[in-house]
């Protein structure tokens, strides 16, 4: 049997720099200040952002914090008897911070999650099935592609760690070798648009929308994420397997 490791240190740093952020951005008169200058007195080793910064990076970036303590703590709590082992904004070069690694060590189910939380403010999210690609909606209407390839960032930060950080995936050849369960995790005001019915998978209670392009990607509300991962763990007959959805068909973007 493994012993996890302890997740709590891990998520002391990242609360040890959301105080950080909230000093600096006090400091520089509240969320109105345009530009925030970081102290470098006392700044953590592992923080993506040094010098002077944009308020609006400080705001997006406390928010992601936010996100991964959150779900990360509730996560810990949860799945405590299965010593889940929780590694949170790991940064991969060239291809941002996976936002958190879920691995369960325990047989007879063992199992890795890749999970991203995601916002993009009051709007709706859309995945075109032509285009192979997620869209934004925003209040007014207009629609834009998302900046990011994500089922490429995905594919690339699990390469990277795979080759990189093989300790998170576990010590035998079948533990390095398993996939990741990808999940886009859509937080704040953010929104899932509306899909065909094609596009959706059950798991356990939870309806998420399932899609692949190179990876499979499961996209969930905040609420769906431990309701999701519960039910993962029901019999492996149970569980879906994504296939690549079909071209030819919009989404209604």
């Amino acid at each position: 049997m493994e012993r996890g490791h302890d997740h709590q240190t891990e998520f002391s740093q990242l609360v040890a720099e959301r105080r950080w952020l909230l000093a600096a951005q006090t400091a520089a008169g509240g969320e109105s200040a345009t530009s925030v200058v970081l102290p470098a007195l006392d700044s953590p080793a592992d923080s993506p952002l040094t010098g002077t910064v944009h308020s609006q990076v400080i705001v997006k970036r406390l928010q992601k914090l936010n996100s991964i303590l959150h779900h990360g703590q509730a996560l810990a709590a949860t799945f405590a008897e299965r010593q889940v082992q929780l590694t949170p904004d790991l940064p991969v070069p060239d291809n941002g911070r996976l936002d958190l690694f879920v691995r369960f060590p325990l047989l007879p189910q063992k199992a890795v999650f890749a999970i991203a939380f995601r916002s993009q403010g009051q709007s709706r999210v859309t995945y075109h099935e032509q285009k192979g690609a997620f869209y934004v909606r925003n209040r007014s209407g207009g629609l834009k592609p998302w900046q990011i390839d994500l089922f490429r960032r995905f594919a690339l930060q699990e390469y990277w760690l795979r080759k990189q950080r093989p300790d998170l995936f576990g010590t035998s050849s079948r533990d390095k070798n398993r996939s990741a369960v990808k999940l886009l995790v859509l937080t704040g005001e953010t929104r899932l648009g509306q899909h065909g019915d094609h596009l959706y998978t059950t798991v356990g209670e939870q309806n998420v929308l399932s899609v692949c392009n190179r990876v499979s990607l499961f996209v969930l509300r905040e609420d769906q994420l431990i309701p999701f991962i519960q039910a993962w763990f029901t019999p492996r007959a149970a569980l879906p397997t994504p296939q690549p959805n079909a071209g030819g068909r919009g989404s209604g973007t």
